[in-house]
């Protein structure tokens, strides 16, 4: 099980592997479905590299094969020149810029749904405790050996937390880690849920998590494969908390347009994993079509 922080806030330096280095830019590897439009890498760094990656799962079940990788339209260089520039100046043209050529720069959305394969199978577990009738759900958790009765809200959340966290091996590990917790920590904080009451297992508390979990997952994947060249090097931290703060409003309100239209209780798994897997496609769509 994974380590769980929900009091002093997310520590992603502790949650990444002990082998991660940011400054290590390894094969990015693309499937078929990434976008088309070519782009001039960044003059200034036509040689950076890309970012740490994962190998994501290779295929669908069933024995079908692997698609074919392409390169992304959009290199690194190009990406990390559009974050310099929505940092030196965040008009909304210049953030939704950055994100755009981010996403095109992780392949497209289609690549960028593959490599979220590790948070779409934590965001299956999460489905899979949170859904259905509130008894069910507090049994459930009480069978896992989750403790209810005379525990705060976020003590209960600390524990569930370590029950579904993913254990870091790796990037992707980390990120669906840290997101978990973030997540669980934003509805913590919420002084109108109290997991002891029956009522507060809904299914606005499962879209809140679901959501929770890709908007975390969206940005904090964001940020730390930009901030690796290109915003590490502001002269003023405010200046990189705007922009941050910018990127996550475009990226919470694109996550949130999606979730109450596909994540539903009720469902079964299989029809959960590919609505996940919608969700995830159609929000780094719109990012890569953002204008």
């Amino acid at each position: 099980m994974g380590t769980s922080n929900l009091y002093g806030g997310p520590n992603k330096t502790a949650l990444l592997p002990s082998d991660y280095d940011p400054e290590e830019d390894p094969e990015l590897d693309v499937p078929a479905g990434g976008a088309s439009e070519n782009t001039e890498p960044d003059s200034n760094n036509p040689d950076e590299g890309e970012p740490q990656q994962d190998n994501p799962e290779k295929g669908d079940e069933g024995g079908k094969e692997a698609e074919q990788p392409v390169q992304p339209s959009v290199s690194w260089g190009t990406a990390r020149g559009s974050m310099r520039k929505a940092m030196g100046n965040r008009s909304s043209t210049n953030v939704k810029g950055a994100i755009r050529t981010y996403t095109r720069a992780l392949g497209g959305h289609t690549n960028a749904t593959r490599q979220a394969a590790k948070v779409r199978k934590t965001a299956g577990t999460v489905y899979s405790y949170f859904a259905g009738a509130p008894e069910a759900i507090r049994q459930r958790f009480e069978d896992a050996g989750i403790r209810f009765d005379g525990r705060t809200t976020k003590d209960i959340f600390s524990d569930i937390c370590d029950l579904f966290a993913p254990v870091p091996i790796d990037l992707e590990d980390s990120l669906a880690n840290l997101a978990l917790q973030e997540t669980f920590a934003d509805v913590a904080a919420d002084q109108n849920i109290d997991l002891n009451q029956l009522d507060s297992f809904n299914e606005e508390l499962l879209q809140r998590l679901v959501g929770g979990l890709i908007k975390h997952y969206i940005f904090d994947k964001l940020i730390m494969q930009s901030e690796q060249t290109a915003l590490k090097n502001c002269e003023r931290i405010s200046d990189l908390r705007e922009l941050e703060k910018s990127i996550k409003q475009y990226v919470d309100g694109i996550v949130d347009s999606v979730v109450p239209k596909i994540v539903k209780s009720g469902m079964n798994p299989a029809d959960f994993n590919r609505a996940v897997e919608t969700l995830f496609d159609i929000s780094y769509q719109q990012m890569e079509e953002l204008r």
